[in-house]
């Protein structure tokens, strides 16, 4: 991750049977990049995978990171609704997901409330992006990889 400059903070760690990670934390205030599960500690957390040293996830709750639609951590749900052309329905969580065949984007929603009859998300903002790859899983973030 030479782009990112070097890390605040590094942890490897496994999540139960999954491939084992090394987590690379940015934004982290003195914590670690995640703890031994691999729930992430910092603003910013790059999980390489541990036997291949490849990129298997990207978590953020960094605003400065957008998506190719100008979506951001911050966001009002309703403004990303309208750039995503998509309504946040609230399951396991409150996302939107979009595939490719090497990865998929997760945005997911923090805040507001929940309509009963139709799970739509009004209010609340975008609280953390994670960019994830098709072929590598660390198993770190439920309801995301799933």
């Amino acid at each position: 991750m030479s782009f990112a400059g070097k890390p605040e903070s590094e942890r490897r760690g496994r999540y139960v049977t999954y491939s084992p990670f090394d987590a690379l934390g940015y934004g982290c205030n003195g914590r670690p990049a995640a703890n031994r599960d691999g729930e992430p500690g910092c603003k910013t957390v790059f999980y390489l995978d541990g036997k291949t040293d490849k990129l298997a996830l990207l978590y953020t709750a960094d605003a400065r990171y957008v998506d190719a639609h100008g979506v951001h951590v911050g966001m009002p749900t309703a403004q990303a609704e309208r750039r995503l052309h998509k309504l946040v329905r609230v399951g396991c969580g409150a996302i939107l997901r979009f595939e490719t065949k090497t990865g998929f984007l997760v945005e997911w929603f923090d805040g507001g409330r929940t309509s009963k009859t139709s799970l739509h998300l009004t209010g609340g903002r975008v609280g953390f992006i994670v960019v994830h790859s098709q072929r590598l899983n660390p198993g770190v973030l439920d309801c995301v990889d799933s």
